[in-house]
C-alpha cells in the first residue's frame, strides 16, 4: 500500500524541481550566449576609415545625372533612404538605418548608412557603409557593414558599372 503521506512530499519535490528547472532556464536565456544584443552582427567590421570601400568604375559614356538617380534608386529599394544629396559634388549620404542586420528587423544596437561620392570627372563611385553597434548600453564602435556593401556593388555594377 501506498502511504499518502510519502506521495504528496514526493509531489511537492517535483513541483519544486519542475519550477527550478523553468527557473534556471530562463535565466540562461536571458544572459547566455543567445542574448542578440551582445553580439554584432556577422557582416559588421571594426575599425574606421576607408577600410570598407569599394569604388566601381562606370559605364563608358554614361550620363551622370542618370547615374546619380540610378544610384538612388538602388539605395531606396534596400532601405536607405537619402538624408543628404548634392548632385553637384556627387555625393549622397543615407540616413542610419537600424534594420540592416542579419534578421532584417529593427534594433537598438546595430546602425548602418551608406555613402557614396563620385570622382570629380563622373567615370567612377566610392561606395561606404558606416556602421556602428552598441553592446549592452556602451558607447558606439565604428567601423563597416561588409554585407551593405556587396550587396549594393552587385546592385550597381550591374545597372551603371563597366
Amino acid at each position: 500500500m501506498v502511504n499518502k503521506k510519502n506521495c504528496m512530499r514526493m509531489l511537492g519535490i517535483l513541483v519544486m524541481v519542475l519550477v527550478f528547472g523553468m527557473m534556471v532556464t530562463g535565466c540562461a536565456s536571458l544572459f547566455g550566449s543567445g542574448n542578440s544584443t551582445s553580439r554584432a552582427p556577422s557582416s559588421f567590421q571594426s575599425g574606421s576609415g576607408s577600410a570598407g570601400d569599394t569604388t566601381i568604375l562606370l559605364r563608358q559614356g554614361l550620363n551622370f545625372d542618370q547615374a546619380f538617380r540610378e544610384v538612388i534608386f538602388i539605395l531606396n529599394r534596400h532601405g536607405f533612404e537619402p538624408e543628404m544629396m548634392q548632385p553637384e559634388a556627387g555625393y549622397i549620404r543615407t540616413r542610419w538605418s537600424n534594420s540592416w542586420n542579419d534578421r532584417g528587423s529593427y534594433t537598438d544596437y546595430y546602425r548602418v548608412r551608406v555613402v557614396v561620392t563620385f570622382n570629380p570627372n563622373r567615370t567612377q563611385l566610392i561606395i561606404s557603409a558606416p556602421a556602428e553597434f552598441r553592446s549592452s548600453g556602451e558607447i558606439w564602435q565604428t567601423g563597416y557593414d561588409t554585407r551593405a556593401i556587396a550587396t549594393l556593388r552587385t546592385d550597381i555594377t550591374q545597372i551603371i558599372g563597366n
